[in-house]
């Protein structure tokens, strides 16, 4: 039996994009959001590495993108697909990684325990946990 694709990282970030088969990103990282007052408007980016097997190239798969607080408030969502083809010269059996990112503005309305995840074919692939806190005046 074959292992299907999956999620490699999941990385939160102020600004992410892709060029070429590089990532870029601007205060990577980070675990939680400091707001003044509330509601508050922030802008976050999540950028994800998809590692994709061999005999899963060539095939067309789906991705979503969620980023909710644990009540149930959701900031975001995106859903794409995507299909890594096989470059020339490949040797047979290589694993390929594609890479993604979604950068939004989400509105705040209270501090919260939150959560980003990115969902491949159906099935929850990774999520990274972080903390929405009023900051200390």
């Amino acid at each position: 039996m074959t292992e299907g694709i999956s999620a490699d990282f999941l990385i939160l970030a102020d600004a992410a994009q892709v060029q070429g088969e590089k990532l870029y990103m601007l205060g990577g990282g980070w675990s939680m959001i400091w707001v003044r007052e509330f509601p508050a408007q922030h802008n976050l980016a999540v950028a994800a590495g998809i590692l994709i097997p061999w005999l899963e190239t060539n095939v067309r798969h789906q991705f979503r993108i969620e980023v909710h607080a644990e009540e149930g408030t959701r900031f975001g969502e995106v859903a794409g697909e995507f299909e890594q083809g096989r470059a020339p010269g490949l040797p047979a059996g290589s694993t390929q990684r594609v890479m993604l990112t979604v950068n939004m503005t989400i509105r705040i309305e209270r501090a919260a325990e939150a959560v980003a995840e990115i969902w491949l074919d159906g099935a929850l692939a990774r999520s990274v946990p972080f903390r929405i806190v009023e900051a200390v005046r």
